[in-house]
């Protein structure tokens, strides 16, 4: 018999009795469980958890803004996200959400770009959530729709399925990069994939060990992804399948489950698999949970707690699932990078070597690696770009410190892409490119600080598409770009002042679309393309003076239309389009003379634009 919990255990004690000792639920992984219909087959708005290490059952929640089975769930590691699904009469678009770590009724997120009944499938990071195919419009449907987690908001396209999929699996098997869903349809056999920082369609993967529908239930590691249950070969399957999350290839058989089952819902921690309730024939339902251990092989186990009631069609996701990078601190020097495929923004930490990880999403979609941005060091800024291949005017608002999606800040002058810029306390928009294909020479600026529209600075020498912009405290320079051919011209302006360009000197080379970065005393100006032909070249100047550049080294690939940052010493650049789109992260240092060093990889090889935190604007 083990002692009384209270007073204090010796170690020999702790260890004699580790199965009894004392467990703080609030410490604990949660699994939230999100409607679904109850055994008499009618829609339930219940939410429920339960902690994965400690078999007690399954506790009360909250509530559902709208009563659904059929439900898709993702989260990262502090919020669920519940969508779609069908309310006994009609396909749901809505979108709610809840905190792990509270209990309480979900609040309203959104809407998906369609409603949606037939459980969607479901991946996710710590950044951005995907909804993929289910039953839309009373059919299954091949659409993919994306969320930015941290925020609220409808949902968007972010591509297609191979093929029109409903009831595939429920549950997250995702890495920090990677989503993969498998099955649905007519008992597909089909695994697909995608990059969740990089909208666009989905990629064959492999193959099931065994072709089902009905929702089988997903769970995955950092490594391995798990599938399990649904209708296949067997009315009510208990197969279950892994695959390894990083190289495609067919599943392997893992084990099976305690019961043949259709409809369950997965949720994982790092290392364990929970696979939910579901159905286990025409009129019985579960309230089972059975659990593996993800990196071995062999049968599911019963967890030794039950959910609160038997239920198949629901969702469920953990605030632990290994997909979901837990992102607690940001570093002090970071910079932004928005691609130009979709919304999405990447972040590195300059004093450091690695690979970009995902930050948020801007907010509204532009493309043609058209962004110009801003930046103090607390605040970002991108302005301009393209949709549907119209110039736009929007400015968005990134707070460096907070992960997430940003938010409307104001507009240009003008509506206008391939829009060079950088700041200090005033951020600066350098001309671009408008409807028609004409360029500008419109300078605008606004007050980072405050939100607001551009107001009219001054103009450039001459009306110019793609120049490279950056600069110190007290000055901004504008180099290269394109006007009638491409140009050489360094020009420059004093940001405490408002006014027009003055000349500088002269590149090394004629070219448009560098990128430039700075330190208190240096500009750096990379790549391009040099009339006929993507360019490696960085070379300098000195900011407080002027003069023509000198030659500073090579890039490690010729490219333009990247994303150039620093911090003090440091110059970074980030993707770009050479012979096609880039993701090669390069660096040098901006006090010394030589060629560029490997300096990482972004989640997509992509063109875009890029701030930091630490320039030669902020020092």
């Amino acid at each position: 018999m083990a002692p009384s919990y209270s007073g204090v255990w010796n170690i020999s004690t702790q260890y004699q009795y580790a199965s009894v000792w004392p467990f703080d639920a609030n410490l604990g992984t949660r699994v939230l469980v999100a409607g679904g219909y109850n055994n008499s087959v009618a829609a339930i708005n219940v939410i429920e958890f339960f902690i994965t290490q400690v078999a007690n059952d399954s506790a009360d929640f909250g509530d559902l803004s709208v009563t659904r089975g059929q439900v898709a769930q993702l989260g990262n590691d502090t919020r669920a996200v519940i969508a779609g699904g069908y309310t006994g009469s009609a396909n749901s678009n809505v979108i709610d959400y809840v905190a792990y770590s509270t209990t309480g009724d979900a609040t309203d997120f959104g809407d998906l770009t369609t409603t949606a009944g037939g459980a969607p499938s479901t991946s996710a990071n710590n950044v951005r959530g995907i909804f993929k195919g289910g039953d839309r419009a009373g059919t299954a449907s091949n659409v993919i729709d994306y969320i930015t987690i941290a925020s609220t908001g409808n949902a968007q396209d972010f591509g297609d399925l191979t093929s029109a999929k409903g009831g595939a699996n429920k549950g997250m098997v995702s890495t920090t990069t990677r989503g993969i869903f498998a099955g649905g349809g007519s008992k597909s056999n089909e695994i697909e994939y995608i990059t969740i920082a990089s909208a666009g369609n989905a990629t064959d993967f492999g193959n099931l060990t065994d072709g089902r529908d009905q929702q089988t239930g997903g769970v995955a590691s950092s490594t391995r992804g798990v599938f399990a249950g649904g209708q296949g070969s067997a009315s009510y399957s208990n197969i279950i399948d892994y695959i390894t999350l990083s190289s495609a290839g067919n599943a392997t058989d893992f084990g099976d489950l305690t019961a043949g089952k259709r409809f369950p819902a997965g949720a994982s921690t790092s290392t364990k698999g929970f696979f939910t309730g579901g159905s286990t024939s025409n009129s019985a339902r579960t309230a089972d949970i059975d659990t593996i251990t993800i990196a071995s092989t062999g049968n599911a186990t019963d967890f030794g707690a039950d959910l609160t009631a038997s239920k198949f069609t629901h969702g469920a996701s953990s605030s632990g699932q290994a997909g979901v990078q837990a992102l607690t601190s940001l570093p002090s020097a970071i910079a932004l990078f928005v691609d130009d495929v979709d919304t999405h923004i990447s972040s590195i930490d300059i004093t450091t070597l690695g690979n970009a990880i995902a930050f948020g999403d801007i907010s509204y979609t532009a493309i043609n690696g058209a962004y110009g941005g801003a930046s103090s060091a607390t605040r970002n800024c991108f302005g301009g770009g393209s949709s549907g291949g119209s110039p736009i005017d929007n400015i968005d608002l990134t707070i460096f410190a907070t992960r997430g999606k940003g938010t409307d800040f104001g507009n240009l002058t003008q509506a206008r892409m391939s829009v060079g810029g950088s700041g200090n306390g005033r951020g600066m928009y350098f001309g671009g490119q408008v409807s028609g294909g004409g360029y500008v020479d419109v300078v605008d600026y606004t007050t980072i600080s405050s939100a607001g529209n551009a107001t009219d600075f001054g103009n450039l020498s001459e009306n110019t598409n793609g120049c490279a912009v950056s600069g110190n405290t007290t000055r901004i320079l504008a180099l290269g770009g394109r006007t009638s051919g491409y140009r050489n011209v360094i020009e420059y302006f004093t940001i405490s002042s408002t006014g027009n360009a003055t000349d500088f000197g002269d590149m090394t080379q004629n070219v448009a679309w560098p990128m430039a970065t700075s330190s208190s005393t240096r500009v750096t100006a990379a790549g391009g393309y040099a009339t006929n032909a993507y360019t490696n070249v960085i070379e300098y100047v000195t900011t407080a003076s002027t003069g023509n550049g000198t030659d500073f080294g090579d890039l490690t690939v010729a490219r333009g239309q990247g994303g150039c940052v620093s911090n003090s010493t440091r110059g970074v650049y980030m993707g770009g389009y050479g012979a096609a789109d880039d993701g090669t992260i390069d660096y040098w240092t901006i006090a010394s003379t030589g060629n560029a060093i490997d300096f990482g990889d972004l989640l997509a090889a992509t063109t875009g634009g890029a701030q930091s935190n630490g320039h030669g604007g902020i020092a």
